[in-house]
C-alpha cells in the first residue's frame, strides 16, 4: 500500500510539473502572439499607402501619391501660374508636416539641364547634392537627385515631356517616420503617361496658320469690332473693342492688333476695370511685342510681353518688377488669333484640338477647342464652337461664327453667364455715356497705338 501511495504521489508531482511547463509554453505563445498582433497593428498604422492614379485631364498623365495613415491629399490637380500641382503632406501625431510630396506639371517650360535644376533646389534649402542618377520608367527618362541637409532629407526628379512640358517630383522628410527614397521610388514606378493626340492636331492647325501667314486670315485690312457684354440678368456691364489689320510695308511687325476692355460696377454705374492692349507681330507670329495697361481699384499696372525668334517669351510686370520666362510650345498661340484657329479647323474638318492659349497678361492655359455642329437654326451664325479652359475652374466659352468665319457672339460660362454680342459703336456710346467722349472723339487712340 505504501508503494502504491508513493507511486501515486510521484505521479501527481510529475503531472503538476508537466502541467506547469505546458502553462509556461502557452503563456509564452500568447505573449508572442500579442507581440505579433501589436506588430501588425503598428505596421497597418504606418504602412505606406498610395492613392488611386490621379489623372490630369487631357494630358495623358496620371500619378499616385501617398494617402492615408497620416498622409493627406486634395485628390485633384490645382492650376497655379502655368503649372498644375498635386500635393500630399504627412502630419501624423503633429500639427506641422514632417514630410511632403509635390508633383508639378509645368507648361511651356524653359527646361533647364537637370544638374542645374538640382543645384537650384539644393541652394533653396541650403543643402548639398549627395547623389544623382538617371533611369527609364514607362518609356520616360527620369533624372533624379538625393539632396541632404541636417534637418531635411529630399529626393527630387524631373521628366521632360513633349510640347515643352515637364514633370517635377519632390519628396521631403524631416523625421524618420517617412522614407523619402521609398516614397519617391513608388511614385515614379506607378507613374502613367500616354501622349494625347489632340496636341498633335493642335500643332498642325497652328503650323498651317503660321505657314500661310496671318494676312491670309484677315479679309478686312483694317477691321474694328465692338462687343457688348451683358450678364445673366441681361444688364449691360461692359464692352470690348477689337482691331486687327495688316500692312504691305517692309516693317518686320506688319500685323497689328489692339483692344480696349471696359467693365463697370453695375449697381454703382461707375468704372470697375479698364484695359488697353497693343500687339504687333510678324506675319508668321514667330515674334511679337504685346503691351497692356490696366486700371482697376488696385491701381494702374503695365505689362510687356515679348516673344523672341528662339521661342522664348518674356513677361515684364511694372507692379511686381519681376520677369517671367516661358519656352513656348508648338501649340501656344495668343488669344488674338482664336478666330483664325476656328476658321482653319472648320475649313479642314478638324473636330477637336488642344492649344495653349496666351492672354494679354501672359497667362498660358491649355484649352480644348471643339467644333460642335452647324447651327442650322441661325443663318447669321451657322457655326458653333466650344473652348474648354483647362484650369480646373470649370470655365468654357461657346463661340458663334458667321458665314465669313468671323466671331459674332460669345457665351462665357462659369459660375455666372456672360454674353458678348457684336454691336455698333453708336450702341456702345448710347449704353455707356460715361465713356462716350473716348468712343466718339478719341477712337483713334487704338489705331494710333496710344494708351
Amino acid at each position: 500500500m505504501h508503494c502504491i501511495g508513493t507511486i501515486t504521489y510521484n505521479m501527481n508531482i510529475n503531472f503538476e510539473s508537466k502541467k506547469f511547463e505546458a502553462d509556461k509554453i502557452a503563456l509564452l505563445g500568447l505573449f508572442a502572439l500579442s507581440l505579433l498582433i501589436v506588430h501588425f497593428i503598428v505596421s497597418a498604422k504606418t504602412a505606406l499607402l498610395f492613392s488611386e492614379p490621379i489623372e490630369l485631364p487631357h494630358t495623358g498623365l496620371a500619378i499616385s501619391i501617398p494617402e492615408g495613415n497620416g498622409w493627406k491629399i486634395e485628390n485633384r490637380w490645382e492650376f497655379q501660374a502655368n503649372t498644375f500641382i498635386l500635393n500630399s503632406i504627412f502630419t501624423a501625431n503633429t500639427k506641422k508636416p514632417t514630410a511632403w510630396v509635390s508633383c508639378q506639371y509645368i507648361l511651356n517650360a524653359e527646361i533647364p539641364a537637370p544638374q542645374k535644376w538640382f543645384e537650384q533646389k539644393a541652394a533653396e534649402i541650403n543643402g548639398s547634392i549627395l547623389e544623382t542618377g538617371q533611369e527609364q520608367v514607362a518609356a520616360l527618362t527620369v533624372d533624379w537627385a538625393h539632396i541632404g541637409q541636417p534637418k531635411l532629407n529630399s529626393i527630387i526628379g524631373t521628366i521632360e515631356l513633349p510640347y515643352n512640358r515637364i514633370i517635377n517630383i519632390e519628396v521631403y522628410q524631416v523625421t524618420s517616420d517617412v522614407d523619402a527614397e521609398k516614397v519617391f521610388r513608388k511614385i515614379i514606378d506607378n507613374l502613367n503617361f500616354e501622349e494625347n493626340q489632340l496636341f498633335k492636331a493642335g500643332t498642325e492647325i497652328i503650323e498651317t496658320i503660321k505657314n500661310e501667314g496671318i494676312n491670309s486670315f484677315i479679309d478686312n485690312q483694317n477691321r474694328q469690332i465692338y462687343f457688348l457684354i451683358t450678364d445673366s440678368n441681361r444688364q449691360n456691364i461692359g464692352f470690348i473693342i477689337d482691331i486687327l489689320h495688316s500692312t504691305e510695308s517692309d516693317d518686320k511687325f506688319n500685323v497689328y492688333a489692339a483692344g480696349h476692355f471696359y467693365v463697370r460696377d453695375h449697381p454703382k454705374q461707375r468704372p470697375l476695370q479698364e484695359q488697353a492692349t497693343s500687339f504687333r507681330c510678324e506675319n508668321n507670329i514667330n515674334e511679337f511685342i504685346w503691351e497692356n495697361e490696366s486700371n482697376s481699384p488696385t491701381g494702374i499696372n503695365h505689362k510687356e510681353i515679348i516673344l523672341e525668334k528662339s521661342g522664348l517669351m518674356t513677361i515684364r510686370d511694372s507692379r511686381t518688377k519681376f520677369e517671367l520666362r516661358h519656352r513656348l510650345s508648338p501649340v501656344a498661340i495668343p488669344d488674338i488669333f482664336i478666330e483664325a484657329i476656328l476658321g482653319r479647323m472648320i475649313d479642314s474638318n478638324t473636330e477637336q484640338i488642344i492649344v495653349d492659349i496666351i492672354d494679354s497678361d501672359g497667362k498660358i492655359v491649355p484649352t480644348v477647342v471643339s467644333i460642335i455642329e452647324e447651327n442650322t437654326n441661325d443663318e447669321d451664325t451657322p457655326y458653333v464652337t466650344k473652348l474648354d479652359i483647362l484650369d480646373g475652374q470649370g470655365f468654357y466659352q461657346l463661340v458663334y461664327l458667321n458665314d465669313h468665319m468671323q466671331i459674332a457672339r460669345v457665351i462665357l460660362q462659369q459660375n455666372k453667364r456672360y454674353v458678348l454680342e457684336t454691336v455698333t459703336r453708336a450702341d456702345i456710346v448710347r449704353k455707356f455715356p460715361e465713356r462716350a467722349d473716348f468712343l466718339t472723339q478719341k477712337s483713334s487712340i487704338l489705331e494710333d497705338d496710344e494708351f
